[in-house]
């Protein structure tokens, strides 16, 4: 049942108008109404289906026979989907529209019909070497080999023969490249332990992965090397050679080198600006950002995640005014409220931060500071707000800061204390650690700037020297700590 499902699945509502199977599922008979019922639901067993077919059990031979009858027709609809019902990257529906052009020249050369089949060969070839598919080109090669043989075609045949050898070459280091990045991918989802110890023997693959690359000049290597290399250097927390992948990859691009009908080239400029922020390069960044600007379509997902990167950046460059027109255009986009949850709330927290850092016009008219969820309470640890407990707990502490509430501050510090020995224990996390014992100590010295300014020195210069953690383990520095600390201390001046 679970195979019939599925098949159901796909060819039921995306089938093209190359198949009578649609006219017949309309029609009433066992046959469609067994369809239409696995299709929606009804039917989710075996023993469902029989019984509401047959009134029997599976065992019923008229029930055998009748599911024998529907797999088989619904197998040879699978060559009628329409690809783009089954939204389906256009590189896929290029390498199935392929397939299906190699099964019908296969037959054709089985039934001698060479003409036509090297027609279909050449016509494959033109899409496969467009698109960069070794495998089908290889293919389609081959059959262009044999009809060559049996026509007796001697010139054609030696052709290619040699083009067919060369190709096959190629693939040996592109399967070689594809094997090692797919080696290394594997292994990153084993325990952290072996994890680390895959970081000290990734450099010599990585070096590999550039030779067949530079071997096979094909898209599937590169994508082997890119990928490789981008998990490795956010691995080990290395966003200066992700900026200099992302740039490079940029310029392959307008060479030629790669692929670009199957190179991702917008993720590319999304990585490429991601990892000038957390390279703090930020005026590179921002640059950038603005000329890939008209690249994301401001109703798409994309659209709002590049423009997190942009605020974020815009926010660490201390280019307020920039960050504030960020904000508004955010609000101002219709298409925010079709975008997930956590986006949703990200950008809520990236608000709230702002316009309780740095208070504005619109800050004042629009309430912000009397309507804030992450302010009621301290947050619990959880995993669907990970990556933003210590931002809330920190934008909290500045709030009531600013308000001279100190025995709300005072009733945090325990709270503060005991998250650094429960949350804070990695070493990924000894910036957010340093910095709440910052905001400790701000408390402990009863707010005192001068005394604040003094006694944090050893732990603030040891959070200028602490590296920024790679992405996969990085809690949110909305606003850097630095600033932070700045900023509180500028608030404890202003109190006294």
């Amino acid at each position: 049942m679970e195979e019939l499902k599925a098949l159901a699945g796909l060819v039921t509502y995306r089938l093209s108008n190359k198949t009578t199977l649609i006219s017949e599922i309309e029609q009433q008979t066992r046959e469609s109404d067994f369809i239409k019922k696995i299709s929606t639901g009804l039917f989710t067993n075996d023993a469902e289906a029989s019984y509401g077919l047959y009134n029997s059990n599976p065992n019923d031979a008229r029930y055998k026979m009748l599911k024998y009858r529907l797999k088989h027709k619904l197998y040879n609809n699978l060559f009628f989907l329409d690809y783009e019902k089954l939204k389906l990257k256009l590189i896929y529906q290029k390498e199935l529209e392929c397939l299906q052009l190699l099964h019908h020249a296969n037959l054709l050369f089985r039934k001698n019909e060479y003409t036509i089949a090297i027609s279909l060969a050449n016509k494959i070839l033109k899409i496969s070497e467009r698109y960069d598919l070794l495998n089908v080109t290889i293919s389609a090669l081959e059959i262009l080999l044999k009809c060559y043989f049996d026509e007796g075609n001697i010139k054609l045949y030696q052709n290619i023969d040699k083009k067919l050898i060369q190709l096959i070459q190629i693939k040996n280091y592109e399967a070689q490249a594809l094997s090692l990045f797919g080696l290394i991918r594997l292994q990153l989802k084993k325990t952290i332990k072996i994890r680390k110890e895959l970081i000290e023997k990734l450099p010599p693959s990585l070096q590999r992965l550039d030779q067949l690359w530079s071997l096979a000049k094909t898209f599937e290597a590169f994508n082997s090397y890119y990928k490789a290399h981008m998990i490795y250097f956010e691995m080990v927390g290395d966003f200066n050679g992700i900026v200099d992948l992302t740039i490079l990859s940029e310029q392959w691009l307008q060479q030629k080198k790669i692929n670009a009908l199957r190179f991702d080239a917008n993720y590319n400029k999304f990585i490429l600006v991601y990892a000038h922020l957390r390279a703090k390069r930020y005026n590179d960044g921002l640059a950038y950002a603005q000329q890939f600007l008209p690249v994301f379509q401001a109703n798409s997902t994309n659209w709002f995640a590049f423009h997190e990167n942009y605020f974020l950046l815009a926010v660490h460059s201390k280019n307020i005014e920039l960050a504030e027109a960020i904000i508004l255009k955010i609000a101002n986009n219709t298409a925010f409220e079709k975008i997930s949850s956590t986006s949703k709330e990200r950008w809520k927290l990236y608000k709230t931060y702002f316009y309780t850092l740095f208070p504005s016009t619109y800050y004042e008219s629009s309430g912000i500071g009397n309507n804030n969820p992450y302010l009621l309470s301290l947050p619990e640890y959880s995993k669907d707000k990970q990556g933003f407990n210590v931002a809330i707990l920190i934008l909290q502490f500045i709030y009531f800061l600013k308000k001279n509430d100190s025995e709300a501050l005072l009733y945090r510090i325990e709270s503060l204390k005991k998250y650094i020995l429960t949350h804070l224990k990695d070493t990924f996390s000894q910036r957010s650690k340093i910095f709440l014992k910052l905001l400790i100590l701000t408390v402990v010295e009863d707010f005192d700037a001068e005394a604040c300014s003094k006694k944090g020195q050893k732990l603030y210069q040891k959070l200028i020297e602490t590296p920024t953690p790679g992405d996969a383990y990085a809690e949110i520095e909305i606003v850097p700590y630095e600033h932070l600390w700045e900023l509180i201390l500028s608030i404890l001046i202003n109190k006294n």
